[in-house]
């Protein structure tokens, strides 16, 4: 940069400072939108507190429970050691029933702790438990258990950093830049301006530079303000904090280059504003609408309540096969005759029955995740059309409650069911009755390091690049109109 362009530079922000801080508009914008910023995260740290919360409470359940049932099965094993008798308790309360004890009163609690940053961005945070049971039944048993968030909160949206960052930082940003040119042009002062300055085109880049930093500048340290107040200090040596601030930075340059492209169109502010409003509603609410409907669209997949009525009529059809079966059993041998084998017997088919019963819940639920998964990677390939949905994106990984970090919760849980399944249903078809051993060694469910953090920033560069280009494009149109208005 030459001394003249950068003195030019330098001379245009300084007199546009101070136009602005007479200004008292100005000042209100900032204020509110530094006040709106403080909100969100507040709002995002109560509902982290909420999620720790519930998290500790299905633990200390999970612990209060196991040790009732280990406290049972040593009176159980005492009075059988010392001859004394003792009352025999329901199967379903019998701590040595590996088929009762599997599907419920020993369930673990399999949590996802919210990420250092996860008062940033609800993200799939409001769909899904942050801690579930899980039994040796069917995923939608303990999978969709718990009912979700109002659906009429879940409709407005939640009010997060995401969300003020996405829709109403860039109203601040548009509002300070959209009528640089027509503005003075209006007032007739633009060739004063141009005719005082060494090199106009860079006075020009100056004065805009000196509005689009008061808000870029404003949501930076509210929000660095309001992590530091709510989250504490340590949050900004986490990796995710610093890519937290170049998306932010990324989308206000955005937004300002696009305001500067539009202005540099030689209109009126009139048309200015309503084309930049229009721009806005396309690209934060339209353009993502219509992401998600196309993919849908291409992808159907059933609505997670079709999901989860259709698993659970899978369930009870099983169910009247089984009782199916007995009926035809008690019209052959006779009403009064049981089937051979007593209760072990009974316990064999009943395990039967409840194993075709998963096994069609897990294709049906099989087949939404995969349907789901393409309808994810088809919206991700067309989100590059809206730098408000890939910033979406990238704040929700950056908060740890993204797409990636769920899948990744999701297949744990899965694995950890098989092991839970296996470990329960293989003593239970053998016979075995648990012993204090067997609580011991229980599978433990255990987070992966890989989910206690958040995502990592190498992971964050295809939404920031597709934030970036359209930017770099707006900013090149931009300044070509710059220098030829400064000719």
């Amino acid at each position: 940069m030459s001394s003249a362009f950068s003195s030019a530079f330098f001379a245009g922000v300084r007199f546009e400072a101070r136009m602005m801080r007479r200004d008292g508009a100005i000042w209100f914008a900032l204020l509110i939108l530094a006040s709106v910023t403080l909100f969100a995260l507040a709002m995002g740290a109560s509902r982290v507190a909420a999620q720790q919360a519930e998290i500790a409470g299905a633990r200390a359940d999970e612990t209060q429970r196991l040790s009732n049932l280990q406290k049972t099965l040593a009176h159980l094993q005492q009075g059988e050691t010392q001859g004394k008798p003792t009352p025999e308790p329901p199967p379903y309360r019998d701590p040595r029933n590996a088929a009762f004890m599997g599907g419920g009163p020993a369930a673990a609690v399999a949590a996802l702790a919210p990420a250092p940053l996860a008062l940033v961005a609800t993200g799939q945070s409001d769909m899904l438990p942050p801690a579930v049971r899980v039994t040796t039944g069917s995923k939608d048993s303990f999978l969709f258990a718990d009912e979700i968030d109002n659906p009429a909160n879940l409709m407005s949206g939640a009010t997060d950093l995401a969300f003020v960052v996405v829709f109403v930082y860039p109203l601040v940003v548009l509002a300070m830049a959209f009528n640089l040119l027509a503005g003075e042009r209006e007032q007739g002062t633009l060739g004063m301006t141009l005719a005082s300055a060494r090199r106009p085109s860079a006075a020009l880049a100056g004065k805009l530079a000196a509005r689009i930093a008061a808000p870029i500048a404003a949501m930076m340290l509210a929000g660095a303000a309001g992590v530091w107040i709510f989250a504490g200090g340590e949050r900004f040596a986490t990796p995710g904090f610093a890519a937290l601030l170049v998306v932010v930075l990324l989308y206000g340059l955005f937004w300002a280059a696009l305001a500067a492209a539009v202005d540099g169109l030689g209109r009126s502010s009139a048309f200015n504003a309503l084309t930049l409003i229009g721009a806005w509603v396309a690209i934060t609410m339209i353009l993502p609408a219509a992401i998600n409907s196309i993919a849908a669209f291409a992808h159907p997949a059933p609505s997670r309540t079709d999901m989860v009525l259709a698993a659970r009529a899978a369930s009870i059809d099983a169910d009247r096969a089984r009782d199916a079966s007995l009926a035809r059993y008690a019209q052959e041998h006779g009403d009064a005759e049981k089937p051979a084998g007593g209760p072990q017997e009974m316990t064999l088919r009943r395990l039967a029955t409840q194993e075709a019963a998963f096994q069609r819940v897990e294709a049906i639920v099989a087949e939404h995740d995969a349907q789901l998964a393409r309808q994810r990677d088809m919206a991700d390939r067309l989100g590059y059309l809206s730098p408000a949905y890939l910033t979406y994106q990238a704040m929700a990984d950056i908060a740890g409650s993204g797409e990636t970090r769920y899948r990744a919760f999701l297949d744990r849980i899965r694995a950890f069911h098989i092991d839970w399944r296996a470990f329960f249903l293989s003593r239970a078809k053998a016979g075995a009755s648990l012993t204090a051993q067997d609580y011991a060694a229980m599978p433990k469910f255990t987070q992966a390091d890989e989910e206690l953090v958040t995502c990592a920033p190498a992971g964050l560069a295809s939404p920031l690049i597709g934030v970036a280009l359209p930017m770099l494009i707006l900013a090149i149109f931009a300044w070509r109109a710059f220098r030829r208005c400064g000719i």
